[in-house]
């Protein structure tokens, strides 16, 4: 007696659908981790725009408070005194 082998398409079609869920799979994996990369870009270029940002800023403040005019134009005096230095006629040290 022979055994006459058959076909069985059954099983084709489970390996193909096997081979068809590791591709998408390893797809949506690979679209999170694009996604995941280009969202961490975009905070690394918002925090670098805010770096520039923030150095601009203090260099504008450096710049306009130099120019700005002081209002107090107050001059002391300073003069050597009885018993030493002294600041607007001051004559006593200090501690007395």
């Amino acid at each position: 007696m022979t055994h006459q082998q058959t076909y069985d398409a059954g099983g084709l079609m489970n390996g193909l659908r096997a081979l068809f869920a590791g591709l998408a799979a390893v797809a949506v994996i690979g679209l999170v981790l694009v996604l995941a990369a280009f969202l961490t870009m975009a905070a690394f270029v918002v925090a670098g725009l805010a770096a520039v940002g923030a150095a601009g800023y203090w260099a504008y403040r450096k710049v306009v408070k130099r120019s700005r005019k002081q209002t107090d134009r107050t001059v002391l005096d300073a003069h050597r005194g009885p018993h030493g230095w002294t600041v607007d006629g001051e004559d006593q040290p200090r501690g007395v």
